[in-house]
């Protein structure tokens, strides 16, 4: 049996470590694509030599705790900023999430560990790729799920997220990871593997450029004239009753014509996720119904983002509220018509399990009063005519949670607040993967967020109109409600999942590998 130290030495670790940490790079905002391919190619060259099921196990680990080290860090700011937790407290509770958080990368390590066997090539363009987007999906869903820092994200701007609308992310994650696996056989293999492995990246390239060609989906009727309220309100008074009217001001301020002419031609106005950072029946009088008298002045409809409570359930949501067109006030408030609540929350944040029995911890950290509710109603709204698929801030991170409502909806809706991660890389990062759902859906989104980026994303991924972050303004132009499915939104990740599985199993077969 192998020992700690018999074939991985420490510098192996290290370059692992620096190689998981240099993949970032590869992502909003920094947007060097060429990490996407060095980074895992590093992994994969390590994991080809003959070391134990351990060493590979702790390799995948430390690869992982650099890509969330230097991927993930920014939770700091919401726990020392805005949790109140001092700076020790806050960088050791950010430690402990990235070590646990990588902990699924270990995935890559034990799939690979029974394949040793097998040609170097075969590991290189069959095995680690497929073991890799096995990995991703599994973080993706395990306890709740991260999958933030999908390899697959990188190629939103190439000709590989061209992929998206048959695979998902996860398959262009594969095309990525096979790129990678390609990049060694060019420097490990003989002449006939590398004139293989070129061919092999030509025809991926063309194939994405030809699909680039396809339109998946058809307009659904006229173009709407939407606008994105970016209120840009300071986080730390946000939350702060005293500054409740003011904060609510900021964002009627946006609507004023004079200064606003698009908000007020606009078919429909989205303001960011808890803009009203209040129940909405509680500024029923002074907020939601003379929003809905301008809804009728104007004849236009908006969405609104706050806190619905169910006086049956004493159930509380982070909401989005339809004003004007079809939809009541009065009538939503007592029934939840016109309502969507987020569905997918964030463990810790939104919700904290046995909440009341850990409120010792006070005294180093903000808890929540209460936990928010999961929505278990519908996904879409009827707005300006048209049905759209609603989701709240961290929701878009799901990309087979974020097919379901659709064929249906035409258009995709997305407000969130990464005012909680201000300064720090994630809103970009979010702004980035947000462009991979419009491409897998084959629909335009809407995003429209408290301090940026707010945007309007047509189902290419291509942004058509956003503003600077940190600034107060409003986001306009058109938006083409499109109708039809893509093959993802068909069969969701399951046809690559099989896919994968296949690409692992049927070399261990092929080759009477044992699994020892």
């Amino acid at each position: 049996m192998l020992s700690f130290h018999d074939s991985l030495k420490k510098v192996d670790y290290l370059l692992a470590l620096l190689a998981g940490a240099s993949m970032v790079l590869a992502f909003a905002p920094f947007e060097l694509r060429a990490f996407a391919w060095f980074a895992p190619a590093v992994l994969f060259w390590l994991s080809l030599k003959n070391i134990s099921r351990g060493q590979r196990l702790r390799l995948a680990w430390v690869f992982g705790i650099g890509l969330f080290a230097g991927g993930a860090h920014w939770i700091y700011v919401s726990i020392h900023f805005f949790g109140g937790a001092n700076s020790f407290i806050a960088a050791l509770m950010v430690l402990l999430f990235v070590l646990f958080v990588s902990l699924p990368l270990m995935l890559f390590g034990w799939l690979t560990s029974y394949t040793q066997h097998l040609p170097v090539v075969w590991r290189l363009l069959g095995i680690f790729p497929a073991a890799w987007v096995l990995t991703e999906w599994f973080r993706g869903w395990i306890l709740t799920g991260f999958p933030w820092l999908q390899l697959g994200i990188t190629q939103v701007d190439t000709w590989l997220v061209n992929y998206a609308p048959i695979t998902g992310v996860l398959g262009v994650s594969w095309l990525v990871a096979l790129g990678a696996g390609i990049i060694l056989v060019l420097v490990l293999g003989s002449v006939r593997e590398r004139v293989l492995v070129t061919v092999l990246a030509l025809v991926m390239a063309g194939g994405g450029y030809g699909l680039g060609l396809v339109h998946w989906t058809k307009a659904a009727g006229e173009p709407l004239y939407v606008s994105m309220l970016q209120g840009n309100v300071d986080q730390l008074s946000k939350w702060d009753a005293a500054f409740r009217n003011e904060n609510v001001q900021a964002y009627l301020d946006l609507m004023d014509q004079d200064k606003y002419p698009d908000v007020a031609q606009s078919h429909l106005v989205i303001w960011p996720e808890t803009a009203l950072s209040d129940y909405f029946h509680f500024s029923k009088d002074d907020v939601m119904l003379p929003l809905q008298q301008w809804a009728k002045d104007a004849e236009a409809e908006l969405l609104v983002g706050g806190f619905f409570h169910d006086a049956e359930t004493e159930s509380v949501y982070n909401a989005i509220m339809a004003i004007g067109g079809k939809y009541d006030v009065e009538t939503s408030l007592k029934t939840a018509d016109g309502v969507y609540g987020k569905r997918h929350l964030v463990p810790f944040s939104e919700y904290i399990p046995l909440l009341d029995y850990l409120r010792f911890l006070e005294n180093i950290v903000k808890l929540p009063y209460d936990n928010v509710t999961p929505w278990k109603g519908g996904h879409t709204l009827t707005v300006a005519g048209q049905p759209m698929r609603m989701s709240v801030c961290y929701e878009d991170a799901y990309a087979e949670e974020m097919i379901e409502g659709l064929p249906e909806a035409t258009m995709l809706v997305n407000v969130s607040n990464d005012g909680w991660f201000t300064g720090s890389i994630e809103p970009q990062q979010h702004a980035e993967l947000a462009r991979m759902r419009a491409v897998e859906t084959g629909r335009f989104l809407l995003r429209a967020t408290n301090n940026g980026v707010s945007a309007i994303i047509n189902e290419k991924g291509q942004v058509l109109n956003t503003m600077p972050q940190y600034q107060s303004g409003v986001v306009s132009g058109y938006a083409m409600p499109l109708s039809g499915a893509t093959p993802y939104v068909e069969v969701g990740n399951w046809l690559v999942i099989v896919t994968m599985l296949l690409l692992f199993l049927i070399p261990l077969v092929g080759f009477r590998g044992k699994f020892v």
